[in-house]
């Protein structure tokens, strides 16, 4: 076998497909968190946008809402608390919309065929859409609505995500030559089957879970009973500007919390959140629950509705008194009513918030789904029963989070290319990733003080519906940076595993301009410049990880073992 041959078979980038820092391999799409991390430290903000869109095309979006589980997993939370991941990747998002104004997408032609429709203009569709036309296929997304962007747009309240921001992120995408048709509601206007009779060759279904499910009490059909998405919906269309008296939201849920402190904004006398079970076990995001409390909101736990009472409009809700027993299949006690305990509490108006569901209506016949109203889709390719159908994100899984319905999107696309192309789509069940921590025991890691954001005022929160969550600045977000402990994998610790040997970056001195680049790049201080200008390597800091060589405009730095163009794909992504 030759050298070369070696040695691509042990690239970083194939290296890192298994070994992920924990950041990454916590994140569903396994967002490149320590390059683009590492970037910032040095204040290459472009470049660090550029690794986040290489597996996540909505930095703006998950830079405010994303539930952040590359945070949960930081290596920095055994010291002091985790690098500040999703507002890094707030700040590179909303530096390069500030200085554009709109950022702009480079258009990609088509260079194949095959053409691709996608259902829905959510995460996951908008995310297989941007991926398919990358690699040149000519993709059309079909949206109902009259806006792309699904439960984004119309659920999300723009305290949370303001409509600009959501608009930069879909109009970056839209520009690489996705086609766009709304106000094609499929099933009505046209139908799957039709789509592939006007010659798509394959079709993915990411409509969500837009309907909500329902109480099942008496009473639930009174005025003043809405269902959650659909008042969160009025609420961003202005058809809701008010709310007077009493408001009870029934839930636990994200989507019971949106509404909740959508609906404190309204100017109601009192907000109440009535929940079955113990607050430790709302599946809601617990910061989101915090600033919902801070905000005014109150919490009825161990209460669960058994009828809406009124004549014609809500006037009380009866509710039983819960205790909690064994934990059932989503690892939370379950919930049984006590006998004798019902009492009523007087509200005006009730928000259901306890589920969504798809609308599977559509479908043609044959496609598999289950008794969740889901859609039966393989987990590692998105493929249904039914070939050339791939279906992803919550019309699959259920309501989960944005960046869960981005990883569905990238996986989709990977796998229709895979079937088109026809290649084996069983490699992308074969691939594994396994979390590894390279911070070495013993090593003493310094504390270093977080970067807090800053939030708008509790006293102006109930006037507007102004963005709650404020960003870094750029000085705040290269300090917040240089938290990162680098524990992903680099060379020296390859070298340990046995997986490559020992590399060093060699520097050509004639082609050296003296620029510095290498030295502000590099993460573990490794680079200097001589009397001469020309830039030397301390061998004992090097760990070989390849930024310097990646990174230096004049290609003067080359690495003994890798190829600048894998160090560059390693650098990427």
């Amino acid at each position: 076998m030759s050298e070369k041959k070696k040695n691509s078979e042990y690239s970083v980038s194939e290296v890192g497909k298994r070994l992920f820092p924990p950041c990454r391999e916590a994140c569903p799409a396994n967002v490149n968190v320590q390059a683009y991390v590492s970037l910032i430290s040095h204040g290459r903000f472009a470049e660090a946008l550029e690794v986040i869109r290489k597996d996540n095309p909505f930095p703006a979006v998950c830079g405010r809402v994303c539930f952040s589980l590359c945070e949960d997993a930081c290596e920095r939370n055994d010291i002091d608390a985790p690098v500040g991941i999703r507002s890094l990747k707030r700040l590179v998002s909303d530096l390069e919309f500030s200085l554009e104004k709109a950022a702009h997408a480079e258009r990609i032609l088509p260079t194949k065929e095959e053409k691709i429709a996608v259902i829905g203009s959510g995460p996951a569709g908008l995310t297989a859409a941007y991926y398919l036309t990358k690699v040149g296929y000519p993709v059309t997304v079909f949206e109902k609505d009259s806006k792309l962007g699904g439960m984004m747009r119309y659920c999300l309240p723009i305290y949370r995500l303001p409509e600009d921001v959501l608009d930069a992120d879909i109009r970056y995408i839209t520009e690489t030559g996705v086609d766009v048709r709304t106000n094609v509601a499929i099933g009505e206007e046209s139908s799957v089957k039709g789509l592939f009779d006007k010659g798509y060759r394959a079709v993915f279904i990411a409509v969500g879970t837009p309907e909500n499910r329902s109480l099942n009490v008496e009473g639930e059909n009174l005025r003043g009973v809405t269902r959650a998405l659909g008042f969160l919906r009025d609420t961003r269309t202005n058809k809701v500007t008010c709310l007077k008296g009493r408001v009870a939201v029934v839930g636990g849920g994200d989507v019971a919390i949106d509404s909740a402190r959508t609906a404190i904004r309204l100017g109601p006398e009192e907000v109440t959140i009535i929940y079955r079970r113990q607050r430790e076990e709302m599946p809601a995001h617990l910061k989101d629950i915090e600033e919902a409390e801070r905000e005014g909101v109150k919490f009825m736990f161990l209460a669960n509705p058994t009828k809406i009472l009124g004549k014609d409009a809500v006037e009380a809700v009866e509710c039983v008194k819960m205790r909690l027993g064994e934990p059932d299949s989503s690892g939370r006690r379950s919930p049984t009513p006590i006998p004798g305990s019902e009492f009523v509490a007087p509200f005006d108006f009730v928000i259901v918030a306890v589920g969504e569901i798809s609308d599977l209506s559509f479908l043609p016949e044959g496609i598999k789904v289950t008794n969740r109203n889901t859609i039966v889709a393989d987990p590692a390719t998105c493929e249904t029963n039914v070939p050339g159908i791939f279906a992803g994100g919550d019309v699959v899984t259920g309501p989960k989070s944005i960046i869960d319905a981005i990883a569905a999107g990238k996986k989709a696309a990977k796998a229709i290319d895979l079937y088109l192309s026809g290649g084996a789509l069983n490699i992308m069940k074969a691939e594994e990733i396994e979390e590894t921590c390279w911070v070495k025991e013993g090593r003493v890691l310094e504390k270093k003080a977080k970067q807090e954001v800053d939030y708008l005022p509790l006293g102006r929160r109930k006037e507007s519906f102004k963005e709650v969550e404020f960003g870094l600045t750029w000085d705040q977000g290269i300090l917040e940076a240089l938290r990162c402990v680098h524990c992903g994998p680099c060379a020296e610790c390859l070298v340990e595993e046995g997986l490559c040997e020992q590399d060093i970056p060699v520097v050509d001195e004639k082609t050296c301009s003296g620029c510095g680049t290498c030295v502000s790049i590099c993460p573990f201080e490794a680079m200097g410049k001589d009397e001469k200008d020309i830039a030397r390597v301390n061998e004992g800091l090097c760990k070989g990880c390849g930024l310097c060589a990646a990174s230096c405009p004049e290609r003067a730095i080359t690495m003994t073992k890798f190829t600048n163009e894998l160090l560059m794909e390693a650098v990427a992504g």
